[in-house]
């Protein structure tokens, strides 16, 4: 720097530094003020940016539900059935359709129908028999119904029935609230009988239990139940009044068979334990004189009803 510089600058310092005046308290808070304003407007504009992102960055709309897999809900329904201590006589599983059914042979004793739907809804399941020539009946018949509830986590439901006049049975959807093929059920026929019999199944026939080798002697049979009378009936005079009684029933009771005099007085009894399937058994009751009767009657335990047969055979 010049001599000339120096000298300029030297002769205005006393001028400048009387002219500055330091920050006072007053310069200092309005600078405080100065800088929080400023922080505050860099935090709106962050939380407008975030509030805009959350309007315009939007998750994507989910796509449409995938079809119910009614293969994968049968084996839902087929499982929730569970395990039966009873053989069962039919067990099924299929789709819900609205015209769905299946058929079955008529089995022996009290029936119990149990099932289970998967899916969303409700089906109303029926089991119709079809009359034979000896029912009363001339039209299929309603033996059972039973609403059965849907859901991804079935509760399998049950009734029981009889089949009585029936030859075959009939199992139909007749209500659903499902839309077809949106479900799976399965269903399961279990006899009290333990086994399942079919009508006309000679293991269930207590004339074919009786192993007859002729028709000797006087026999008789049908159905008896707990709650009528018993029958009776005269016994023909070529059995005579010594016999062997052999017999045999169905069901869980005993069947009572009383051999009698003209008079009421009894001679003898016999009770013979009744089984599914049906077991023959052999007695020699007391010799009987003179005209004589007898009479059958049957008592049971849980079963109300009995098949049975009995043959008096002369010795």
């Amino acid at each position: 720097m010049s001599d000339q510089l120096e000298e300029i600058f030297a002769r205005t310092r006393p001028t400048a530094v009387q002219a500055i005046r330091p920050p006072g308290a007053e310069a200092a808070r309005r600078t405080v003020r100065i800088r929080r304003r400023r922080r505050a407007v860099g935090l709106a504009a962050v939380l407008v940016l975030a509030v805009v992102g959350g309007v315009l960055v939007r998750k994507p709309a989910p796509g449409p539900s995938l079809p119910a897999d009614p293969v994968r809900l049968t084996q839902t329904a087929k499982v929730a059935l569970g395990t039966s201590t009873l053989p069962a006589a039919v067990e099924k599983a299929a789709e819900v359709t609205p015209n769905w059914s299946s058929s079955s042979p008529v089995y022996h004793g009290e029936l119990t129908l149990r099932a289970a739907c998967a899916g969303a809804g409700e089906i109303t399941l029926a089991v119709i028999g079809n009359p034979g020539s000896e029912s009363s009946q001339t039209e299929p018949f309603e033996l059972a119904r039973l609403k059965v509830p849907c859901s991804q986590r079935p509760e399998p439901v049950e009734t029981a029935f009889e089949p009585s006049g029936a030859i075959n049975l009939d199992y139909k959807i007749v209500e659903s609230t499902i839309a077809s093929r949106s479900a799976g059920f399965a269903y399961r026929l279990t006899s009290d009988t333990g086994k399942p019999f079919a009508m006309g199944d000679d293991q269930a026939n207590p004339t074919a239990a009786l192993h007859l080798t002729s028709d000797e002697g006087f026999g008789t049979g049908g159905s008896l139940s707990a709650r009528r009378p018993g029958w009776k009936d005269d016994l023909p005079s070529h059995v005579g009044g010594d016999f062997r009684i052999l017999a045999a029933c169905t069901g869980d009771g005993t069947l009572v068979v009383e051999i009698l005099k003209k008079s009421g007085k009894v001679v003898d009894t016999v009770r013979v334990p009744c089984h599914w399937p049906p077991k023959r058994y052999d007695f020699e009751p007391a010799r009987g004189t003179g005209d004589l009767y007898y009479r059958i009657s049957y008592k049971h335990i849980t079963m109300p009803s009995t098949d049975f047969a009995v043959q008096f055979v002369p010795k």
